[in-house]
């Protein structure tokens, strides 16, 4: 009996020491890490974000922000200012992202990540684990690497010149034809429209008809036909909302299983999956048939959706092809449209001068012409205020990458080319970046254009002339910037491919709707309630406006 006790007390004794010594390791690592997650390092000349609590760093102010209705985007912008002063370089920890991200709002860093180094800054495992279910794992949108390289390099094919002459042009002036039916049909009846969902619909038929010749009859001709709701776009609204939370969760996709956010997830990945296999079902029902040979123009050239069968690819390895593909050409062109027509409402006398440029070139009324390809450079005007309101509001406004190797992030000492003449800084200015394996960089395409430091004091103002040159003749011209500065179609070798698509579509789509119609807005409606967006992959407006269209004289 006395032996049992003694063992007991000595047992217990073990055990509280062991206590002992893990509540006094745990006070040290709380001592040494006080401000920042576990083994996070600290660096004098990147400052990490103020508030960080012990072991745990920022999680405590990410789950904070819904509850305080504050917007990420908004939010880091206010850390640049106040923390990254004079757009240096700042840091954030919390459980995701390899614990330490750094924020490179510059586009020297920029550079260096997405060119000088590109090999060493991925999407990494994050990105599959967070989109892989909906956007497949070798989705371009995920893929790094090989996967990544074959897709980009097949879809490069539908974006030559050639293409863009015939095809390309073909499936947007059919789709402007039956957008100038509706607003005939909408400016009759007086209907008020929601602008961003007729734009959604315009983009996702006319790149469901070029990249994968399949008319999905999304966009009416009528107004009553916009009460019928698409509901891919629907399940992708919620899905990319769903993805953009899973980065930031440290059990999301876990929970998912068991609660209603899962459930409705599930549903909306599969009406995504079911929308997709249609396109791909019919055409690989009419190639056995021999009904279809994938020639999309007289010269024979080939859908995207053809090329990749011609790779050998099977129904379910098509499957994220088609889906990345719709995704990437519907929303970003949509969304850019909807923001920039919203700063039409806030700027006329800009509406006004497109209007003018669109009917001196292309005529209005039974004599207007369909926008063509080779139009795009003359319309300097149009083109212009496209641009600033994708500076303003970039269709991807954010951007993480996972660091392969440790790195020195050195923005003087990678050469420079004949555009880099508008990156701003000297050297000295920004200091390198030391960057461990594991850890994240980052960079916000909306917090960049709210800089003064890269766009000047006027950054905030929606000002197009800043992409207005005029040449020694008197003509006007789009000015250039580098591409890590007018970072909004991305850079380096992930520069999107769809550049001219997207231009190229947003300007005709102007000139259709300004050469004849005017655009009523509720002023009223928009200082009550502004457009604001939704933090989400892209960059949505989460109030859409609506107007109405009057027919012009």
């Amino acid at each position: 009996m006395f032996e049992a006790i003694h063992r007991a007390v000595s047992e217990l004794s073990l055990g509280g020491a062991v206590i002992l010594v893990s509540t006094a390791l745990l006070l040290v690592l709380a001592i040494i890490y006080n401000d920042r997650l576990l083994f996070v390092s600290k660096s004098k000349d990147v400052p990490m974000v103020s508030g960080g609590l012990p072991l745990v760093g920022h999680l405590k102010w990410l789950l904070d922000l819904a509850a305080r209705r504050v917007k990420f985007l908004d939010e880091m912008v206010e850390f640049q200012r106040t923390v990254g002063k004079g757009g240096r370089p700042f840091s954030i920890s919390f459980p995701a992202l390899g614990g330490k991200v750094t924020v490179i709002n510059r586009p020297e860093y920029i550079k260096w990540c997405q060119k000088t180094n590109f090999p060493n800054y991925i999407k990494g495992d994050s990105f599959r684990e967070s989109m892989g279910d909906v956007m497949g794992i070798h989705g371009i949108f995920v893929a790094d690497g090989e996967p990544w390289k074959r897709q980009r390099k097949m879809a490069s094919h539908i974006f030559s010149v050639g293409n863009f002459r015939t095809h390309v042009q073909s499936a947007i002036q059919k789709d402007l034809t039956t957008m100038k039916s509706l607003l005939n049909d909408v400016s009759q009846r007086g209907t008020q429209v929601n602008l961003a969902d007729v734009f959604f619909r315009f983009t996702l038929s006319s790149f469901s008809q070029m990249a994968f010749s399949a008319d999905i009859k999304c966009l009416p001709a009528e107004a009553a036909g916009l009460n019928e709701v698409v509901e891919f776009a629907a399940a992708f609204d919620y899905a990319q909302q769903v993805m953009e939370n899973r980065f930031f969760e440290l059990l999301g996709t876990f929970m998912e299983r068991f609660n209603e956010k899962g459930r409705n997830m599930r549903k909306a990945t599969d009406v995504l999956h079911s929308f997709c296999y249609k396109i791909i079902d019919l055409r690989l029902a009419a190639r056995r048939e021999g009904t279809v040979q994938g020639a999309v123009s007289s010269k024979g050239d080939k859908d995207l959706l053809a090329l990749f069968m011609d790779m050998g690819l099977e129904r379910d390895e098509l499957l994220p092809v088609v889906l990345n593909f719709l995704i990437a050409g519907r929303d970003t062109t949509a969304q850019s449209l909807a923001w920039l027509f919203y700063e039409f409402a806030l700027h006329p006398e800009w509406m006004e001068k497109c209007r003018q440029e669109a009917i001196d070139y292309l005529g209005k009324g039974d004599t207007a012409r369909l926008m063509g390809y080779d139009d795009l450079s003359a319309l300097t005007c149009m083109h212009a205020c496209f641009y600033e309101a994708i500076r303003l509001h970039p269709a991807v406004p954010k951007n993480v990458k996972k660091v392969v190797k440790d790195d020195v992030i050195r923005p003087y000492a990678q050469g420079g080319d004949e555009k880099d003449s508008s990156l701003t800084s000297q050297p000295g200015d920004l200091p390198d970046i030391v960057v461990k394996k594991g850890e994240s960089v980052a960079w916000s395409d909306y917090g960049m254009a709210r800089m003064p430091e890269i766009w000047g004091e006027d950054c905030l103002v929606y000002n197009p002339e800043r992409f207005i040159e005029t040449r020694p003749d008197g003509t006007k011209t789009i000015k250039t910037y580098s591409q890590y500065k007018f970072h909004a179609f991305n850079a380096g070798p992930r520069l999107c491919l769809g550049q001219t698509l997207a231009t190229y579509e947003g300007v005709a789509v102007m000139a259709v709707i300004l050469s004849d119609y005017n655009v009523l807005f509720d002023h009223e409606a928009l200082r009550r309630d502004p457009p604001t967006y939704a933090d989400s992959l892209t960059h949505p407006l989460v109030n859409p406006y609506t107007v109405r269209f009057e027919k012009r004289e």
